[in-house]
């Protein structure tokens, strides 16, 4: 399970300036970001989503008022015990 948040590209600092190591997951549609140190997933760039795709976890700070959830992916594959995020918008599948 991951939590993403979406960030304008241009507003994204990365601690101590390192970038994460980008594979492209799908050739022209897709690349994800991984921690250059620890392997850890921590970005995602999609073609048809302008943000940049950050996972919360991997934020300085995961305080901020703004990260609720608005989306929901793979509802229909959920598992039972884990209770469906509400008052979300059902839509195409990022990540």
């Amino acid at each position: 399970m991951m939590w993403w948040a979406g960030f304008a590209p241009d507003g994204v600092t990365w601690t101590n300036g390192v970038e994460p190591t980008w594979f492209e997951t799908f050739p022209g549609e897709a690349k994800r970001g991984f921690c250059p140190d620890c392997g850890s997933r921590l970005a995602a760039i999609d073609s048809d989503v302008p943000e940049l795709g950050i996972v919360v976890t991997a934020l300085d700070n995961t305080s901020g008022a703004d990260l609720v959830p608005v989306n929901q992916s793979f509802r229909d594959n959920n598992v039972r015990w884990l209770p469906q995020v509400p008052d979300t918008q059902k839509k195409s599948p990022v990540g």
